[in-house]
């Protein structure tokens, strides 16, 4: 029984990531077609992941693959060094109703959420539009300069206001 165990974990943890992410969307009955345009890849990648994860779970069609890939999720669930999506009690409370729901990052199967981030993640940008374009690396060197002499100002006003209080000390 434990070897049984330890056999199916090792097909499990010898599947790719990107194998998984296919897998992920192919239990969830998406065609080829489908899964590319979700995972911004082309239908024969998916196909050649599809066939490279059948040859390790030892399928010998797509619906096989999938359904031996289902059982193997849900009876070994996690990975071990994955997000196990436990929700602690002073983590995950929800403001609303004060009860727990799933904590960040996690969906109700316990299956932490990958692919595109979310659509407010991504358009947010780190730094403003002035630092982009046909003069960005100028305007970021004019800003690090103008920073600099900041600090130098302000470096250089503490010292004096420490020297003034010095001689009024002193006094």
């Amino acid at each position: 029984m434990g070897q049984v165990h330890f056999e199916d974990e090792m097909l499990l943890a010898e599947l790719t990531a990107k194998q998984r992410d296919v897998l992920d969307l192919l239990i969830e009955h998406k065609t080829s077609k489908e899964i590319a345009r979700l995972l911004s890849i082309s239908p024969h990648t998916v196909d050649q992941r599809i066939q490279f994860a059948k040859d390790k779970l030892g399928a010998r069609s797509r619906n096989e693959a999938a359904a031996v890939y289902r059982r193997l999720v849900e009876t070994y669930g996690q990975m071990t060094y994955e997000n196990s999506c436990i929700v602690f009690p002073d983590i995950a409370l929800d403001n609303r109703t004060g009860t727990q729901g799933p904590p960040p990052n996690c969906s109700l199967g316990g299956r932490i959420q990958s692919g595109q981030p979310d659509s407010a993640e991504a358009d947010y940008r780190v730094v403003p539009e002035l630092f982009d374009g046909r003069y960005g690396t100028l305007v970021r060197l004019g800003a690090i300069v103008a920073i600099a002499l900041f600090l130098v100002f302000l470096v250089l006003g503490g010292l004096a206001i420490f020297s003034q209080l010095s001689e009024l000390m002193a006094a």
